[in-house]
């Protein structure tokens, strides 16, 4: 399969979540998990926090109706933080269901199984988890308010000074939302992936910009914050697809052979053109048809014993 312009990623996103109803629980659930921390922590603030905030002020000669109010707004004000808190530790890991859902839908799968039980996968999804949340809480924070602050004559004119905000910020979007599948798919480390992230700079600008402008349309911004994921993860598997086709007929093209089986793709170096795939890591050299789940020297020997039967 042909790899579309990266623009229209962010677009198909949003056609195949609203046209696949099994992503919906997805998004769905992460909201009422949200929102029943949030009242969870609200109860807490105002029931336990506030009395004891309240007596305090009072205790150090504050007006009563000061201390009550200045009360009201810190109990709000730690609920929000105990929320925001939440947000940030749970999305990375409903982002990353997310994406995995829609490989499982593209007949990728098998790709997460063969992940699966890796401790490398465990210890990289663990310091990508860490990574983002700090990555998107400092660093991607600041450098909106900058790009912002630095764009803000340009926002004079009409359209050019947010296509410029969403192009710049665009690479730095897509790089937070590929480093599940760099990290715990291709077992790379950070530095691999933001190397290789800053390689394709143009690619990355050019679905992040559109992203980057979807999220910032009021109210519709919650829905496209998911589809966004969508996006990357259709893109990310029509590389995957488009590795298999080409290493189908290479390995053809090399044995001179004509095998219409299918073949698990080979595992790339990342710093390659070709993104890597946790394949030969994981099921010892073998095609993924072929695979048995035996070590590589058993099944060597039993087809060195089944040789001269055949015979």
């Amino acid at each position: 399969m042909a790899i579309k312009a990266r623009w229209l990623y962010p677009i198909q996103g949003i056609t195949y979540f609203l046209s696949t109803p099994s992503l919906w629980p997805r998004v769905i659930i992460p909201f009422i998990i949200l929102l029943a921390i949030t009242i969870v922590l609200l109860i807490l603030a105002f029931t336990y926090l506030m009395p004891w905030q309240t007596d305090y002020l009072l205790r150090h000669s504050w007006p009563a109706w000061i201390a009550y109010i200045a009360a009201v707004f810190f109990s709000l004000l730690e609920a929000a933080l105990g929320s925001l808190v939440s947000y940030l530790a749970l999305m990375p890991l409903w982002e990353d269901a997310l994406f995995d859902a829609v490989l499982r839908t593209k007949k990728l799968g098998y790709i997460l199984d063969a992940a699966h039980g890796d401790y490398r996968t465990c210890l990289n999804g663990v310091f990508a988890g860490i990574y983002l949340v700090l990555f998107q809480s400092v660093v991607l924070l600041a450098f909106q308010v900058v790009s912002l602050v630095v764009l803000l004559p340009l926002h004079a004119i009409p359209i050019v000074g947010t296509a410029v905000y969403c192009y710049l910020n665009g690479w730095v979007m897509t790089f937070a939302k590929r480093i599940h599948y760099d990290l715990e798919l291709c077992k790379m480390s950070v530095n691999q992936s933001r190397r290789y992230a800053w390689k394709h700079r143009p690619e990355y600008c050019e679905f992040g910009a559109v992203a980057v402008f979807l999220e910032m349309t009021p109210l519709l911004n919650l829905l496209f914050f998911w589809t966004n994921i969508v996006g990357i993860a259709l893109w990310v598997a029509d590389e995957i697809e488009d590795a298999r086709r080409r290493d189908r007929i290479a390995d053809r093209t090399a044995n001179g052979q004509d095998d219409s089986g299918s073949h698990y793709v080979t595992f790339h170096p990342y710093d390659s053109s070709v993104p890597g795939l946790p394949t030969e890591p994981l099921l010892g050299g073998y095609a993924y048809d072929g695979y048995s789940g035996q070590p590589q020297g058993q099944a060597q020997q039993q087809q060195q014993q089944a040789a001269p039967s055949r015979r």
